[in-house]
């Protein structure tokens, strides 16, 4: 007995605490752990490669060299031929970073530094290649001027010749690299009515320009902001309060909505700055970021099972929208009338120049865009936007973002060089901004992921076990009970009787232990 009973009491204890354990205090103490790890505290190993990334992300640069400069001035359709890719290390730093305990947030600016590395770019590319591209400076001033007071094109025609010295193309010969980092001139030296009417204005919003000497300025795709912090500040939350709000987006510019679209849904932050996300991500929640470039939220869906350093991931991938068919999105058209066709946007109100963004190579958009140009192989593969989380932690283990800058290019009558222009949404640039975690960050993430697998075996091996363990010991108790009752039917048969029998058996008498009968005396 004193056997069963310790080998049931065993099994009882094994089977709670494993329960215990398994379900209740470990799941309490992973989550804290968790916590303590992600929440962007000051002074945490998250908080420091947050603020500043270990690893430069993958930055690819894809130029549109433009083959018939000449026919397109004459009306014929653009003939494109992709050049790249220009790989740069990205370097991504949040600095001036300010922490408000009050409201468990934090508020930076961003800074992005790109390093060439040509021999990591396409085959025999310097950057010193001499292509055929738009001179984006002109179109977007000619273009905005279309857009928003087409009966100042003249003076912008008398602009254009001052300042850039009488141009006959909007198409201009030029290394890849100026067009990219090192910037195209813009003398501002300029005094006459119109070219000094359009430097004015450029040196009221001269944050998109370098600096050359005394009113000359140079512009470029990247530039500008290279290895300088944004002026727009960002404010996110920290998660120390609450994890699952790590990363989100509270305030841009210092506002609290988005104040671009005129559109309460459109204007509200949604999501993470993109840089962090929280853990427990499920297939059915879409990972959602706020995008500074292009004034919105932009949201990724669950697609597939994926697989990555033998690491079980959830692919997520993205779509610009089309605002004919998804109401809200509606407030992302030029004008309450006017609607762009599905899978591109314009982003003329967020950032004040004509510029249309879309996936590369126009995939996923309206054909009609695809036919106005020729040259264009759209492919999922190649210009897909995808994010391969690990869904435990959070953690993005590989991620492709890859966005396409277009101009819409037409006829205008009172510009000379383009007084024949065909109309069409001509491609400039695309780029990719990768990322892939390193090795031993991976190896962090698997780290965790054998502790959860280790302890989920430890916990069913307990609870199995003390089962095992409590049913041995009810079973032992049975046969003990068994046999305790066979004993009790030997002994009440012992004197010859069958077992089940009704007939008395009549012991044999001992004629020693008879004793006289007490008679009567006889009295005769």
């Amino acid at each position: 007995m004193k056997r069963m009973m310790k080998i049931g009491i065993a099994g009882v204890s094994m089977f709670v605490f494993g329960t215990m354990f398994g379900w209740v205090l470990f799941p309490m103490v992973l989550k804290s752990q968790v916590h303590k790890q992600i929440a962007l505290k000051e002074g945490s190993d998250m908080r420091a490669m947050w603020s500043k990334f270990p690893f430069a992300l993958e930055f690819r640069i894809y130029l549109f060299n433009i083959t018939n400069a000449d026919e397109i001035k004459s009306g014929a359709k653009p003939i494109v031929k992709q050049v790249g890719p220009y790989y740069f290390e990205e370097w991504q730093e949040k600095t001036n970073l300010v922490d408000r305990e009050e409201d468990d947030t934090v508020e930076y600016s961003i800074k992005n530094k790109w390093i060439f590395r040509a021999d990591l770019s396409g085959e025999g590319l310097t950057g010193e290649e001499m292509l055929v591209l738009p001179h984006v400076f002109i179109l977007a001033m000619v273009m905005t001027t279309v857009r928003e007071k087409p009966t100042m094109v003249p003076v912008v025609n008398k602009a254009v010749n001052s300042i850039f010295k009488n141009p006959d193309s909007v198409f201009v010969k030029v290394r890849a690299m100026d067009m990219m980092f090192d910037g195209l001139p813009i003398d501002c030296t300029v005094t006459d009515f119109a070219g000094g009417a359009v430097c004015g204005m450029l040196r009221d919003a001269a944050d998109d320009l370098m600096k050359d000497g005394p009113d000359k300025y140079r512009f470029s795709f990247l530039g500008a902001k290279n290895d300088t912090p944004t002026t727009k500040r960002l404010r996110v939350l920290r998660g120390v309060k609450n994890l699952m709000d790590v990363g989100v987006v509270v305030e841009y510019n210092g506002k609290t909505n988005i104040s671009t679209w005129d559109d309460d849904y459109c204007d509200t932050f949604n999501g993470t700055d993109g840089t962090i996300f929280h853990p427990f991500l499920y297939e059915n929640e879409d990972v959602v970021s706020f995008a500074p470039d292009l004034c919105r939220s932009l949201s990724t869906t669950y697609e597939e099972k994926t697989n990555i350093a033998g690491l079980t991931t959830n692919r997520y991938t993205a779509f610009l929208g089309d605002p004919n068919t998804i109401p809200s999105q509606r407030c992302y058209c030029p004008t309450p009338d006017t609607c762009l066709k599905k899978g591109v946007m314009d982003l003329f109100k967020c950032i004040g120049a004509p510029l249309v963004a879309s996936h590369p190579h126009f995939y996923l958009a309206d054909e009609d865009y695809l036919n106005m140009v020729d040259g264009l192989r759209p492919s999922k593969d190649d210009h897909g936007i995808f994010l391969d989380f690990e869904p435990f932690t959070g953690s993005p283990l590989s991620a492709r973002k890859r966005l396409q800058f277009n101009i819409m290019i037409q006829k205008v009558e009172k510009f000379k060089i383009m007084k024949n222009f065909p109309e069409a949404l001509l491609p400039l640039f695309w780029v990719e901004e990768g990322i892939v975690l390193p090795d031993y960050l991976i190896a962090q993430v698997k780290a965790g992921h054998k502790m959860v697998a280790i302890v989920g075996w430890m916990k069913w091996l307990m609870v199995v076990g003390g089962l095992g363990m409590s049913g041995a010991a009810g079973f032992m108790y049975y046969q003990a009970t068994q046999k305790s009752k066979k004993l009790e039917i030997t002994k009440a048969v012992t004197n010859g009787t069958k077992p089940g029998s009704t007939e008395k058996k009549i012991s044999p008498i001992n004629v020693n232990t008879l004793q006289a009968a007490q008679v009567p005396p006889n009295l005769d």
